[in-house]
């Protein structure tokens, strides 16, 4: 039934957008992107309930990949095409969580968040500039506070893109290179800012998971990602369940883990013709409910 509803909500974005590709030729240009962008809004509208139907009506007990949320929709409509996917936040890391509500550094965090920028080969200077971005005073605490154009935010990061404002932060360190062993991802590719601060284990990349602990290597986390293909975990303690995972590590890593997510941001992309639409929606879910914290349209 869930299955069926959702189609149901998918076609009518299809239907919606169809209005606009026959009959928007008739005005003018002007008028035809302002009819454009309202057809838009209902459809990222038809989105948003679409998604909270899956939301709502998945499993109780944990959020893994292989739920219908981790799919990646795509539906054809005249002259275009809608896709549509959808990322849980607490695969990530946040970043705002290395300053804790009183302005000091949460040196849990901090440690974390250590080893996650030795993992990827990024330097620790830039660590510190974070922090001093975030943290609430002027006061270096082993960062920059000042830039040649402007000062550090002192408060918390609203995007990853504001990343890039830090010193340290190139295009290589936030998308990520290509070394000889593979790809070796950007900040961009771990860290979100809509997270809880409890990362998903069912959910975590491999660099994400060997941060959290420094008993977690590389066998370690891949052990974890192949045991939860074939069973998600339930709760934390089923990571006992995985060779090599102790009951000192899962003790340590408790405070910062979890099984299942609480923030979802969907990407819509709507292709008419030449043009695109790219909308962006971030739902938070808390039990039985979802809220809708905000809307983009680009």
């Amino acid at each position: 039934m869930l299955l069926i509803a959702v189609v149901i909500l998918i076609g009518s974005l299809s239907a919606s957008l169809t209005f606009i590709s026959e009959d928007s030729f008739t005005l003018n240009e002007y008028v035809e992107r302002t009819v454009e962008y309202q057809q838009i809004y209902e459809v990222s509208t038809l989105a948003v309930d679409a998604v909270r139907e899956i939301l709502s009506s998945d499993s109780a007990d944990a959020d893994y990949y292989g739920e219908l949320w981790t799919q990646n929709f795509t539906i054809p409509i005249e002259n275009g095409s809608i896709q549509m996917v959808i990322v849980d936040q607490e695969r990530f890391l946040n970043p705002n969580y290395l300053v804790n509500t009183n302005g000091s550094v949460n040196q849990n965090y901090r440690r974390i968040f250590t080893r996650l920028f030795e993992i990827l080969n990024i330097d620790l200077r830039t660590l510190d500039n974070i922090i001093d971005w975030i943290d609430r005073d002027d006061i270096s605490s082993g960062g920059l506070e000042k830039y040649p154009d402007y000062p550090a935010k002192n408060g918390k990061l609203d995007s990853i893109e504001e990343l890039k404002l830090i010193g340290g932060v190139s295009q290589q360190v936030f998308n990520g290179t290509v070394t000889p062993s593979g790809f070796r991802p950007g900040l961009k590719n771990v860290l979100s800012v809509y997270s809880n601060g409890k990362v998903n284990v069912n959910t975590a990349s491999k660099w994400v998971l060997m941060a959290l602990d420094p008993d977690i290597d590389e066998t370690l986390a891949a052990g974890i990602i192949s045991y939860r293909k074939e069973r998600p975990f339930k709760n934390i303690n089923d990571l006992n369940l995985v060779d090599g995972i102790t009951g000192d590590i899962i003790h340590r890593i408790s405070p910062f883990v979890d099984v299942k997510s609480e923030n979802f941001l969907v990407e819509l992309v709507v292709k008419l013709g030449e043009r695109e639409y790219r909308i962006y929606f971030l739902l938070e879910r808390k039990g039985k409910k979802i809220i809708e914290k905000w809307r983009k349209i680009l």
